[in-house]
């Protein structure tokens, strides 16, 4: 799902869903907020992906990784991918324990510097071949 960033922020409450949206302009960039927990094997795929479909829809965009202390190694996946795709597109928001869904996407939505957030699992339940479409 694809909101738009200034609804959270003025406390709202009111979610934009993209078909409501006008065409996607230059200046928008797409903040994808990943929170993770033992997704050690899905994470490279899923930024994969992600890298993929942005960068043949040329939007702007970065993906945020929230991982809640994956004991399986996920965070060492995420630098990994921080370090093949550069730290302006793979943004690192960890935290110490497992928190829960909710409180990651916030953590996530206040380090976004999107002006459009997109929520998604890890585990490949959403995905990413459908965001150029959303946007549109």
């Amino acid at each position: 799902m694809i909101y738009c960033r200034t609804d959270f922020l003025h406390g709202v409450g009111i979610d934009i869903m993209a078909s409501q949206m006008k065409t996607p302009k230059d200046s928008d960039k797409y903040s994808v907020l990943l929170p993770t927990y033992n997704e050690r094997e899905n994470l490279p795929l899923i930024v994969w992906l992600l890298v993929k479909y942005f960068s043949e829809s040329g939007n702007k965009y970065e993906i945020i990784i929230i991982d809640d202390g994956s004991p399986d190694g996920t965070q060492d996946i995420a630098e990994h991918m921080q370090k093949i795709y550069g730290p302006d597109i793979i943004l690192l928001r960890p935290r110490e324990k497992k928190l829960g869904l909710g409180t990651a996407y916030i953590h996530g939505m206040q380090h976004a510097s999107g002006n459009f957030i997109i929520i998604m699992d890890a585990d490949l339940s959403h995905h990413p071949k459908f965001i150029p479409q959303f946007i549109r």
